[in-house]
């Protein structure tokens, strides 16, 4: 056999020797990389953070839903007051600082204000019976929808108002009246920053921190 021929032999032998390498090599890569991952504990599939974002703002309550929801944080934090508890004290506080910055209650605030003057575009209490009381889990999703309502119609406010006025405005008006601001000396004011990061970002449970 030539010499040429030889090495024509030995040369097409090492180039399929490597192409084996190369192609084993690459199942064996991608077995690492994808293989463990699909088996690991806890890691299941699912929607990434973003699409979680935006699905909560995308199943934010309706109009209606958003009173009741609403109703159920005054309902529960001024039954929480009058125990002389704070956990409702912790559910409103942090919303009062979503909505207008790191602010304290109003001096004046007492417990008869939890459910006084009660607006005329809410859901009426049951004055001839005492309102069921929500759980704080429940309170504690009211806020979460309440900030949720918000954060999706906000910038669309004037498309969203009603006859008796903007459920919008009407519960920044309320709930700032109600806790934070004296009506008649100030006015309601949102944070400076308020919708240029979510309502709910870094949210952690209220009601469950000491």
């Amino acid at each position: 056999m030539k010499p040429t021929t030889v090495h024509a032999i030995l040369w097409a032998l090492l180039v399929g020797l490597i192409l084996l390498l190369l192609s084993t090599s690459g199942r064996w890569w991608w077995w690492w990389t994808s293989e463990p991952f699909a088996t690991r504990p806890g890691s299941l599939p699912g929607p990434s953070l973003m699409e979680m974002s935006t699905q909560a703002l995308d199943s934010a309550p309706t109009t209606s839903e958003v009173k009741n929801f609403y109703k159920q944080l005054l309902v529960f934090t001024a039954d929480d007051i009058q125990k002389q508890a704070t956990t409702g004290l912790r559910i409103l506080a942090d919303m009062r600082n979503r909505l207008y910055g790191q602010r304290d209650f109003r001096a004046n605030l007492k417990a008869e204000d939890f459910l006084a003057d009660w607006p005329s575009w809410m859901p009426p209490l049951d004055m001839t019976m005492k309102e069921p009381v929500p759980t704080v889990d429940e309170a504690v999703t009211a806020e979460v929808r309440i900030l949720a309502y918000l954060q999706k119609n906000f910038p669309q406010e004037s498309l969203v108002d009603e006859q008796t006025g903007s459920t919008l405005r009407n519960i920044v008006d309320d709930f700032g009246y109600r806790f934070v601001f004296v009506k008649g000396v100030e006015n309601t004011q949102l944070r400076d920053d308020f919708l240029r990061q979510p309502l709910l970002k870094d949210w952690v449970n209220p009601a469950a921190r000491a």
